[in-house]
């Protein structure tokens, strides 16, 4: 396992290759200032791992927060990830990740939290058809309908498809295409789409489903 780069995600966008083929592509931004935090050893925690910063840090950090980051002489970030790694010793406390970390990587596994949509009935956060919108159906066109069962069992299932609250996930987008990276501007074009509004934050790692020799 390799170390991960935070990215801000820009927007998409539509990039064609050398035989004229159009491609939905992502553009990221790479984070300033991205720095090693911590370490996590096999002997201490279990597991092996780094934490990695990036990001303004918005409100006033609190006292334990500030000295977590004062071990490795770095200000307090907004974002804090880890990152799982075999080897410690390739990463120093304090020291700063660019892009060259990536420059060999021809895929990306994408993490990042999904756009949250607050509170969603059944028809937005399942697909239900709803129901008819016309024969004795009154004020109930959006309404999941009967959710229960009969006297046996007398209950709802676990698990019922019901409304609930959408959006705002984490989650993982695998073996997304690298199709170019600007060191000079500090972009990555990746092909296809990563969850998140425009702005938001980014986690990249090397694909563990593709192979470098791949293409």
């Amino acid at each position: 396992m390799t170390i991960a780069v935070i990215a801000k995600k820009i927007g998409m966008t539509t990039v064609f290759d050398d035989k004229g083929q159009a491609h939905a592509v992502t553009l990221l931004s790479h984070a300033d200032d991205q720095h090693v935090v911590s370490h996590k050893t096999a002997e201490v925690d279990g597991y092996t791992a780094v934490q990695l910063s990036a990001g303004p840090k918005k409100k006033k950090p609190t006292k334990p927060l500030s000295q977590h980051y004062a071990k490795a002489s770095v200000e307090p970030k907004r974002k804090l990830y880890e990152c799982r790694v075999e080897d410690l010793s390739q990463y120093d406390l304090g020291s700063e990740l660019t892009l060259e970390t990536m420059s060999e990587w021809t895929h990306v596994d994408a993490v990042a939290y999904s756009k949250g949509k607050g509170f969603a009935g059944v028809m937005k956060a399942h697909n239900f058809a709803g129901q008819r919108a016309t024969h004795g159906v009154s004020l109930a066109h959006r309404k999941p309908g009967s959710s229960g069962q009969c006297q046996d069992p007398g209950r709802v299932f676990p698990g019922k498809k019901m409304a609930r609250r959408l959006g705002n996930e984490r989650k993982t987008i695998q073996s997304l295409r690298v199709m170019e990276i600007d060191h000079e501007n500090k972009l990555v074009i990746v092909k296809g789409a990563i969850p998140g509004p425009k702005g938001g934050y980014v986690l990249l790692k090397e694909a563990l489903k593709k192979n470098r020799s791949q293409s």
